[in-house]
């Protein structure tokens, strides 16, 4: 992935204009998918439900948002991206909406799976629409900006809507946030435009031989499995640390918050810096896995620092992971053997892949802690997280897209 230094040429103003909607609707997807959380004291009295279901709701939308990545980039290919883009983050605003409404725990459960999918089917196609706008044009400063736009939808997600439900109640609050994700969406499908000559990317008749030529890439495939550890090492680090900081190391709540905190905001300077020198240095495959491993070090100082250090430790793993996602997202657009058509099935082909490691890693990490202890189970998430790192440096060497001019199915069907 890597070639020689070279200064990256610089995007037109229409290009930071759509990479403008889609990063807010990247704000809008992840505000909705983590929101659910601050109501989870209202959602216990009112539907008389303990932990495990309430759990359940977290774990049933991931369920949604892992169905729906490469058969949307089909879907793309198939009735144009900008269509496909805006029904997703609509889908998902109308059942993030609609959970407001709920009149009981089934119907919340059922809708929170439908909002998934809708996130699902954005997350994978709003990747493709920067990338088919920024290949050789800042590439991954752009994808690094969409990254930190993930992070701020979180943190907004965590704490903002925290107060609103505070000040309304659960209901509204939900209703709100599902509101501004369908202006986002219908935002997207008036203005959205893909760059002129990009005749395919309106929609095409499938073929089965290029679908196959995806699913069969090699160099997707290492690249998956090498943010396979990475990828579920954050869910659980993310999720996680607060408690273990309360429960393990004798941490006051509100420190522990700060910690949990700091692993999401880091990510935003953590993937605006990396893009920026990646795009710079052009060395793709280097920043991936230094950042995985910066993200590492993080991981394993987590059970061994002091207490009022622990925040220095969840920016290293919030700031690697973001800094490595900005970089890897860069890879299906730069693959000179994908038609811009199908960047987005390649794109949900790479987060599929990872996405198994956000199930698989997390669910370890819960069945090693009680068996071997908190400091093992930490050392556990930093070893996988670097181990499979290094696939990357395994990566078939493939023709890469030409890196000084931009990306048009003209230049490339």
């Amino acid at each position: 992935m890597g070639s020689r230094p070279t200064e990256p040429h610089l995007a037109g103003t229409k290009a930071w204009a759509m990479l403008t909607l889609v990063t807010v609707g990247f704000v809008m997807m992840t505000m909705n998918w983590f929101n659910i959380s601050t109501t989870f004291g209202d959602l216990a009295t009112e539907f008389d439900v303990g932990i495990p279901s309430l759990a359940l709701l977290i774990s049933a939308f991931v369920v949604g948002y892992g169905l729906m990545h490469v058969p949307a980039g089909f879907l793309a290919a198939k009735i144009g991206l900008r269509t496909a883009l805006a029904a997703g983050l609509v889908l998902q605003g109308v059942t993030a909406a609609g959970s407001g409404l709920a009149r009981n725990y089934e119907q919340l459960l059922a809708l929170r799976i439908v909002s998934g999918v809708g996130a699902s089917v954005y997350a994978g196609l709003g990747i493709a629409a920067v990338s088919i706008w920024f290949v050789g044009r800042a590439h991954a400063l752009a994808l690094g900006l969409v990254s930190a736009a993930f992070s701020l939808g979180v943190a907004i997600g965590l704490y903002t809507w925290a107060d609103l439900v505070a000040a309304t109640d659960w209901r509204t609050a939900l209703i709100i946030g599902g509101v501004l994700c369908i202006i986002s969406g219908l935002a997207i499908a008036v203005f959205y435009r893909v760059p002129a000559g990009s005749r395919s990317l309106h929609g095409i008749a499938l073929s089965g031989s290029e679908i196959r030529q995806i699913l069969q890439n090699r160099n997707l495939w290492f690249f998956g499995l090498a943010f396979f550890g990475g990828y579920g090492a954050y869910f659980a680090a993310s999720q996680l640390i607060s408690s273990y900081a309360v429960d393990e190391r004798g941490i006051d709540v509100g420190q522990a918050n700060i910690a949990s905190l700091v692993v999401g905001l880091a990510g935003i300077p953590g993937s605006i810096l990396t893009g920026w020198l990646s795009d710079r240095l052009r060395q793709r495959t280097t920043f991936v896995i230094g950042q995985l491993l910066l993200m590492s070090i993080g991981l394993m100082l987590v059970p061994f620092i002091a207490p009022s250090w622990l925040w220095a430790a969840a920016f290293l793993i919030g700031f690697g992971f973001n800094g490595c996602f900005a970089v890897w997202q860069t890879v299906p657009g730069e693959d000179g053997s994908i038609p811009p058509h199908h960047i987005a099935t390649a794109v949900g082909l790479m987060l599929t892949i990872a996405g198994v490691g956000g199930f698989v890693v997390p669910w370890a990490f819960g069945l090693l802690v009680p068996a071997l202890g908190y400091t093992t189970a930490w050392v556990c998430l930093a070893a996988v997280s670097s181990a499979c790192a290094c696939i990357a440096l395994a990566t078939p060497r493939r023709a890469t897209r030409p890196l000084d001019t931009p990306l048009t199915t003209s230049a490339t069907l």
